[in-house]
């Protein structure tokens, strides 16, 4: 029925619902114009949101959505596949080294045993005369660079000397390929060989424990951190938060550094480096401390962390506690522990979450 066929009453009745419906009608079409100022002043809350790109810029933008696309859209896509096996896909891939190229900011979380690749320790250190090695129980590595046989103990005999070793085999592929397994977590079927974070831990601290033996040498230690920055710095890199122990540092006849050595090698080192690269802004050190220590033990290193910076304001950063989250949990349950940061500035950090029926530990702050 047409509305001009209805009653005269009807009509009057329903003019007011009419005119209604049509004003909501006409106010519920988005105005293209608002939404468009809308969504530029959500753009612009972005990181990096009121930043005006040059035309180079939003060309170089251009080729590199296209090349995201295009690695989307391929058979195999690495950010959906285990680290493991997405490595060499990620290495060959246009967009990882065109990022590669880019300038970046700073590298705020990098342990010390792990600055270098280990193909330059391998290939590198290892081949330097005194080098000795042996395997442990569990079929772990360690080093020791010395100037006569290292004395055995239980879990790691015998002592080899490499070049002695290396002569013997002729083709020293193989040995430098497994030593470079040994000080990785790299393996071909990583799913059935870290069934558990306990195993992948375990593993992980085997090969840092490995590596410490070369990283400690005291003439090995300022060279692996120059090669550290090096790396960094052919990245694109331009500025270095490093956690180390501070500790281990070692001569050929057995004797040892303190703290504040390591602290001032890495002093002098970043210097130099700085000198010789102008562009990198500089590196600095968060002394870390292992999360079992009791609390006894860690007063006493905060506040020889307290001292050294003092000592150290150029390079010391701060203080950090490493390794699994979980053994946290424990130590925060003792009420003295909140001494540890009483009156000291500190940073936090989200942890790292433990997979698995067992809640997460508490958050701890992770440095002053």
């Amino acid at each position: 029925m047409l509305v001009s066929q209805l009653p005269g009453s009807l009509l009057i009745a329903l003019l007011p619902v009419l005119l209604l419906c049509w004003a909501d009608l006409c106010h519920g079409i988005p105005d293209r114009h608002k939404r468009d100022i809308l969504k530029q002043q959500e753009a612009s809350r972005q990181i990096g949101g009121r930043v005006l790109l040059t035309e180079k810029e939003r060309q170089l933008n251009t080729q590199l959505q296209k090349l995201k696309e295009q690695e989307m859209a391929g058979p195999q896509f690495p950010p959906a596949m285990h680290f493991f096996k997405a490595r060499p896909l990620i290495q060959r891939s246009p967009v990882f080294n065109l990022l590669r190229k880019m300038p970046k900011g700073a590298a705020l979380h990098i342990h010390s045993l792990s600055l270098v690749d280990v193909e330059w320790l391998v290939k590198n250190v290892t081949y330097r005369p005194h080098c000795y090695m042996c395997v442990t129980e569990d079929g772990s590595v360690r080093f020791r660079f010395s100037s006569r046989q290292p004395r055995c103990h239980l879990q790691c005999f015998p002592w080899v000397l490499l070049e002695t070793l290396r002569r013997k085999l002729g083709n020293t592929s193989d040995l430098d390929d497994s030593l470079m397994r040994k000080l990785t977590l790299f393996t071909a079927d990583p799913e059935a060989a870290y069934s558990s974070q306990d195993v992948v831990w375990q593993r992980f601290e085997q090969a840092f424990a490995a590596a410490s033996g070369l990283v400690g040498y005291a003439p090995v230690f300022k060279d692996y951190f120059y090669q550290g920055l090096q790396q960094l710095h052919a990245d694109n890199i331009m500025y270095l938060e490093l956690r180390s122990g501070l500790s281990g540092a070692y001569e050929l006849d057995g004797s040892t550094h303190d703290r504040a050595w390591c602290l001032q090698a890495y002093q002098d080192v970043t210097r130099q480096f700085v000198f010789r690269h102008p562009g990198f802004l500089g590196a600095r050190i968060i002394f870390t401390v292992h999360r079992s220590q009791t609390i006894s033990t860690m007063k006493e290193r905060m506040k020889e962390a307290i001292d050294l910076q003092k000592a150290f304001p150029e390079v010391m950063a701060g203080f950090d506690l490493v390794r699994d989250c979980s053994i946290m949990a424990t130590l925060l349950s003792t009420s003295s522990f909140t001494v540890l940061f009483q009156g000291r500035r500190f940073g936090f950090s989200i942890g790292r979450d433990q997979i698995g029926p067992t809640p997460p530990p508490p958050r701890l702050p992770h440095y002053w």
